[in-house]
């Protein structure tokens, strides 16, 4: 199907509309890691994150710059195809994660059922999908939205909380795992990661961790 779109709708990179290749490797070179090498155990970590109910959450890229434009079109401008080179550039820092954690199912953060309607597909669940088939772990699709929450934008992290207070909940009858890693497009104040570790911890999971492909610095 990708190849067949492909070809009657050549994709455009999402970074300088070059025709060619959804992400072309000059703009994916050009995203800025959240955690260089040179500075790790040296300064304060920006894409390290932890919590109550989330024990720890990682990001892989600074929002900003093609990195922004890439995570934009993925999630308002329909281009759900990005998700497979966005996740594919974000598992050397998955990879991180699950060596702290163990492997660990995979649980995309829901949308509401009309914001599924209007974009067609939820952005946090293609990128877990192509995360889990590249780092070999399981996707289980856990967590339901009960509600709409007004948007986030803006809002300070104490203000993020009480929005999304009792927003998401596991689906009915479903068995969790002992840990689960909560995946999601963009990592701000963490407020979103925070409350559905809790409804996954309330429902019975002993660790909640979360990654995002890229964090706001």
């Amino acid at each position: 199907m990708v190849a067949l779109l492909d070809l009657l709708l050549p994709p455009a990179c999402a970074g300088c509309g070059r025709y060619g290749r959804l992400l072309c490797g000059v703009c994916l070179g050009s995203v800025r890691p959240l955690s260089p090498v040179r500075d790790q155990f040296m300064t304060p970590d920006p894409g390290t994150v932890v919590g109550d109910a989330l024990i720890l959450a990682l990001a892989a890229f600074e929002h900003s710059g093609v990195m922004r434009l890439a995570l934009q079109r993925l999630k308002y401008g329909g281009a759900g195809r990005l998700a497979v080179p966005l996740g594919q550039a974000a598992i050397p820092s998955l990879s991180e994660l699950v060596a702290i954690s163990g492997p660990a199912p995979l649980v995309p953060v829901p949308v509401h059922p009309e914001r599924l309607r209007q974009r067609g597909y939820n952005q946090a669940g293609l990128l877990a999908v192509v995360l889990g088939r590249e780092a070999r772990l399981p996707v289980a699709d856990l967590l339901v939205r009960r509600r709409a929450t007004t948007r986030q934008h803006g809002l300070n992290r104490a203000a993020r909380l009480h929005n999304l207070r009792g927003a998401f909940e596991v689906r009915h009858g479903m068995r969790v795992p002992p840990t689960a890693i909560v995946v999601d497009d963009i990592l701000t104040t963490s407020a979103t990661l925070e409350s559905c570790a809790l409804s996954l911890r309330s429902a019975g999971t002993e660790q909640v961790l979360g990654f995002a492909i890229a964090r706001e610095v």
